[in-house]
């Protein structure tokens, strides 16, 4: 696994959270890459390139403590952690990525603007389908 700081890193910022799925894609790709296979590893290896807060908050989970016997194993797996990492940032669901502020405020800088070329035109393209 490349080392915390590398150019190949995945890399997540908490302030845009629709990047949060392609973070956990990015993992699984270098997981597979590496051999990386068990629970805790995975699990240490998506926090060892989070920044500070965020690892200190996804460490705190209960999903990511050490497995307990007493306890259902699959609640301690990488898949569900990472499920339930996902669920305390809105907007990473596929069915509730944009809502409708997002379009009205494209559409709504779109009234504003005066479209005059193809790139401008593109880039208009683009955030609407973003």
């Amino acid at each position: 696994m490349p080392a915390r700081g590398h150019g190949t890193v995945p890399l997540f910022n908490p302030s845009e959270p629709r990047e949060l799925p392609h973070y956990f894609t990015e993992l699984k790709f270098l997981f597979a890459s590496c051999g990386v296979t068990k629970n805790a590893k995975k699990k240490a290896l998506g926090i060892h390139y989070m920044d500070y807060n965020t690892s200190e908050q996804w460490l705190s989970m209960s999903e990511y403590q050490p497995y307990d016997a007493s306890q259902p194993a699959l609640l301690y797996s990488y898949d569900n952690w990472k499920h339930t990492v996902i669920s305390l940032y809105p907007g990473t669901n596929a069915a509730t990525k944009y809502s409708m502020a997002d379009l009205d405020r494209i559409m709504g800088e779109a009234a504003h603007t005066n479209i005059k070329t193809i790139g401008q035109f593109a880039d208009y393209y683009r955030k609407f389908y973003q």
